[in-house]
């Protein structure tokens, strides 16, 4: 009786550890990594070498509901952006990079003397239209700005200043962004190719540039501004009157025409030369051993006695004396 009974309570025992380890799924309740109704927002802005604007936009969506037509279709993709979409294990990311090639961009502007503005207004989710369920909640929210040579001297409330690359500045801003983001530095000229116009540009609103910012400390010596002079045009080239085509006896000319020639002819005869000299000596080296070897053959013939020529004597023919001596 008492076993049947501890029997009875292993078989419940077991079933309820069933039921809890599928409790789960039976209630409609998933995996704790994929039941994340959150997504994070980058942006990333970057005055490039030639002296364009890239303006980069990263949403993370840990919900997963993200789709590539969506990511595609977002108002924020002009007609030459690039759109990259992720189907990650724990979530669905989307990046759009717009480079904006000409000197106009509604962020980021470069004066004359190479001073430098920017200001944003930092993205929400509901400018991005990207069909995510409306009860989502955005956990995070970065900015950044950086350039090549950028030094920069000012930014607006919650910005952070870095100086980690040793040629430029970056300024960014996490979590506590506020309704405008901005900066203000110079960049040297050597490093963009023309002056840059903040503006309104296609469906991009440019934000007015926020007045109240804050000094930056540096750790490190800023250069001055290098200001920006403009490249002539083929139009406006004019040459100048001292420019003379070089003279025909010149330095260069005689190194160029005879000098280098001579050596040229030099050198290849030296080359040939040689080798007819190795080629001459083996000729000879190969004459003295065949005279050599003859020699010695003759040498080894005449020294070897000649062999005698063996007498072959006849046998004695009794009737040859008889018929030579018939007295006897």
């Amino acid at each position: 009786m008492r076993t049947s009974i501890s029997r009875r309570n292993r078989i419940l025992l077991s079933i309820a550890a069933c039921v809890l380890m599928f409790s789960p799924f039976l209630f409609g309740a998933s995996p704790a990594h994929a039941v994340r109704n959150q997504a994070e927002i980058r942006e990333f802005f970057h005055i490039l070498s030639d002296g364009n604007v890239s303006h980069s936009i990263t949403v993370i969506d840990y919900s997963k509901t993200l789709t590539q037509d969506a990511c595609d279709a977002s108002p924020m993709v002009q007609q030459w952006s690039q759109t990259r979409f992720t189907d990650g294990s724990y979530s669905n990311d989307c990046e759009i990079t717009t480079n904006f090639k000409r000197a106009t961009n509604p962020y980021v502007g470069v004066a004359q003397d190479g001073t430098v503005t920017f200001a944003a207004a930092p993205l929400e989710l509901k400018d991005l239209s990207l069909g995510l369920p409306e009860d989502i909640s955005v956990i995070a929210r970065r900015v950044d700005f950086t350039g090549g040579y950028l030094t920069i001297t000012k930014g607006t409330k919650g910005s952070e200043l870095v100086e980690s690359d040793p040629t430029s500045d970056s300024v960014r801003w996490i979590n506590d962004l506020g309704s405008v983001v901005g900066a203000e530095g110079f960049i040297q000229g050597s490093s963009y190719s023309h002056p840059i116009e903040r503006k309104d540009f296609n469906e991009l609103t440019a934000v007015p540039v926020p007045t109240e910012m804050t000094d930056f400390p540096h750790s490190r010596t800023i250069a001055a501004p290098t200001p920006y002079t403009p490249s002539p045009t083929a139009s406006s080239y004019t040459p100048s009157s001292t420019a003379s085509s070089p003279s025909p006896f010149s330095l260069e000319w005689l190194i160029n025409r005879v000098i280098n020639p001579v050596i040229g002819v030099g050198l290849g005869g030296f080359f040939v030369w040689c080798m007819w000299c190795l080629l001459k000596k083996g000729l000879e080296r190969n004459k003295t051993q065949a005279g050599t070897l003859a020699s010695s053959d003759y040498q080894a013939q005449s020294s070897t006695p000649p062999t005698p020529t063996p007498t072959v004597q006849e046998p004695h023919n009794p009737f040859d004396s008889e018929w030579r001596n018939p007295s006897a």
